[in-house]
C-alpha cells in the first residue's frame, strides 16, 4: 500500500494497560465501507468498556479516500465520476438516511413518473467534437452494439479460469466478432459508452473485473 492514514492517536483507554505494546486494527480501504468500520471503532471507544489499548490504521491505495465515491472538481464545478445513484428503495437503503442528514435532494430515476431518464437511451443528447449533434438512431444502435459486445465478455469469462480486465474482454470479443467494430464517429459513440460503465466504478475499464463486475462485491482487479 502506498498511503498509510491513521487516525491521529490512539483511543481513550478506560483501564491502563499493564503491556507498552499497542496493538493496531488496521481496515483495508478508505472506501465508504472502510470509513464506516473505522469510525464506528472510533465510536466504540467513547461507548463501550474498552479495557485493551488500540489504535486505528486505515490503508489505502490510492492518493484519495472515498473509493467508487469520487466528485471530480478539475473543470471548475463538481462532476461525480462514481456513485451517483442511490439503488433500491430510498426508504430501505441505509444511505438514505445519510444522504438526507447532508441536506442533499434525492430524485426518482428512471420508473414511472421518473423525474430524471439517465438509463433511457431516447434521453441522450450526444454531440461530436465540432458541437454537433450525434444522431440518436446511432447512440441507439451503438448502445445495442455495446450490449452485445457485453453478452459476448459473459462467454469470455465461462472461457478462462484466470480473471481479467473488462477492457481486455473487450478487445477478445472484437477480434472473434470483427462485425462489432465500430468505425468513425460510431467508435466515438461506443467509447462514451465505455466511459459511462467507467462512471458506475470510479476506475478505468481497464481496472474492472471481468469475473466481478456485474455482482454485488469484487469490483476492481490488481
Amino acid at each position: 500500500m502506498e498511503n498509510l492514514i491513521d487516525n491521529g492517536g490512539t483511543f481513550a483507554p478506560q483501564v491502563e494497560r499493564q503491556n507498552n505494546s499497542i496493538p493496531t486494527v488496521i481496515v483495508i480501504g478508505g472506501g465508504i465501507s472502510g470509513l464506516a468500520a473505522a469510525r464506528i471503532l472510533h465510536d466504540a471507544s467513547f461507548k463501550l468498556m474498552v479495557v485493551i489499548l488500540f489504535k486505528v490504521a486505515l490503508l489505502e491505495s490510492r492518493d484519495r479516500l472515498g473509493g467508487r465515491i469520487h466528485t471530480d472538481y478539475s473543470f471548475g464545478y463538481p462532476v461525480d465520476l462514481g456513485a451517483s445513484w442511490l439503488h433500491g428503495v430510498c426508504n430501505e437503503n441505509p444511505l438514505a438516511p445519510l444522504i438526507r442528514g447532508l441536506g442533499l435532494k434525492l430524485y426518482r430515476t428512471s420508473g414511472d413518473n421518473s423525474v430524471l431518464y439517465d438509463h433511457d437511451l431516447e434521453s441522450y443528447t450526444l454531440f461530436d467534437k465540432e458541437g454537433h449533434k450525434v444522431p440518436q438512431q446511432m447512440v441507439i444502435e451503438v448502445g445495442d452494439t455495446f450490449k452485445r459486445i457485453l453478452e459476448e465478455t459473459e462467454k469470455v469469462r465461462d472461457e478462462h479460469t484466470d480473471d481479467m480486465s473488462v477492457l481486455q474482454a473487450i478487445w477478445i470479443v472484437l477480434d472473434k466478432h470483427p462485425e462489432l467494430r465500430q468505425e468513425g464517429l460510431a467508435y466515438e459513440v461506443l467509447q462514451w459508452y465505455i466511459c459511462r460503465m467507467e462512471a458506475w466504478f470510479a476506475a478505468d475499464a481497464d481496472m474492472i473485473s471481468l469475473k466481478s463486475w456485474d455482482q454485488a462485491s469484487g469490483l476492481l482487479i490488481f
